[in-house]
């Protein structure tokens, strides 16, 4: 099994992800702003600005989501009240995270403890599931 959890904010008009870094005194894993390329060769211009934390560079094996989720929500839950002054000013958060299987793998268990934890901040939860198999990556 191959997982990453990623934090991410969101915000379009006067919102930048600049005012994030600076509110949270985190250093973010990506950031990029309203205007900016969404490519090094693409004309076409990012619509909001975007900050986010990620567990790690890529999805990484035999590392449990509740693991990966759990160590953004160490680094996250001490400013958690910064976090939502930044959703009541219009900006939205979504933990993203990626999860990798084979089709004889064991399934991915979130715990009551982690999802009491993630209830407590904003954003939803979404799951993208895809097969890791060789096999399977014309089908991504």
């Amino acid at each position: 099994m191959k997982t990453m959890a990623t934090y991410r904010l969101r915000g379009g008009g006067k919102r930048t992800a600049a005012h994030v870094t600076q509110l949270l005194g985190i250093q973010p894993s990506d950031v990029f702003e309203a205007g900016t390329p969404v490519g090094s060769r693409s004309a076409t211009r990012h619509e909001e600005c975007g900050w986010s934390l990620r567990s790690a560079e890529s999805p990484e094996s035999d590392v449990e989501l509740v693991e990966q989720l759990g160590s953004l929500l160490d680094i996250l839950e001490p400013v958690a009240d910064r976090l939502w002054q930044l959703v009541e000013a219009g900006y939205w958060a979504n933990w993203f995270c990626f999860l990798g299987s084979h089709a004889t793998e064991h399934a991915v268990e979130l715990d009551r403890d982690l999802l009491h934890r993630l209830l407590k901040l904003p954003g939803d939860l979404w799951l993208d599931v895809y097969g890791d198999d060789e096999g399977d990556e014309g089908d991504r």
